[in-house]
């Protein structure tokens, strides 16, 4: 949700609010529904502002991203922490071109996918430009390491909560994969 829409949600509290005073002579039913609204608004509202705020969100990745940065936050057995890992990416376009608009991802920490972003991280951090994808099979990198790719749903740590989207991103990474950047595609110029 953007900021135009948690202005709109606003608005139409403020609306509601103004015309559902005490002395009103709308019928009771009338008035319950639009308490019903306003209380639906203020869940939307919620929503939207936990948005602004920054928490990483446990939405699907784009099929191809640009690595903006990672973390990688391991399990802590003493704190029950299970850990997770975030990524900042921009999604690419057709021409190989990062929308310039990056998120932030969490994903449930698994062993392969920590030394698959912290290689790609290393990639990063020597200056080369790193591309994920999703595949729709293993990537083919790492096929054959099935056996440390833990499949489960995100635990939230007790101090930060991930933005709560409506379909969990369940998958922990076993189809990602990095690699380099493509070049940005040009369109052809024709002759001059």
């Amino acid at each position: 949700m953007s900021i135009v829409e948690l202005v709109a949600c606003y608005v139409v509290l403020a609306v509601l609010l103004l015309s559902l005073n005490l002395t009103s002579l709308w019928r009771w039913g009338v008035k319950a529904a639009a308490i019903i609204l306003t209380t639906v608004f203020f869940g939307v509202s919620y929503q939207s502002v936990n948005d602004l705020m920054g928490w990483p969100t446990t939405q699907k990745l784009p099929a191809r991203f640009n690595l903006v940065a990672s973390l990688i936050s391991e399990p802590d057995k003493k704190t029950h922490d299970p850990g997770g890992i975030y990524l900042w990416a921009e999604d690419l376009g057709p021409n190989n071109v990062p929308s310039g608009r990056p998120r932030s991802y969490q994903l449930s920490y698994s062993d392969a996918l920590a030394r698959a972003v912290s290689s790609a991280q290393e990639k990063r951090n020597r200056g080369t430009d790193v591309m994920g994808r999703l595949y729709d099979n293993d990537p083919p990198d790492r096929e054959g390491h099935k056996g440390d790719i833990k499949m489960g749903e995100i635990r939230q740590n007790n101090q930060e909560n991930a933005a709560t989207d409506t379909v969990p991103f369940m998958d922990d990474g076993a189809r990602l994969g990095f690699e380099e950047l493509p070049p940005v595609l040009l369109p052809d110029k024709g002759p001059l």
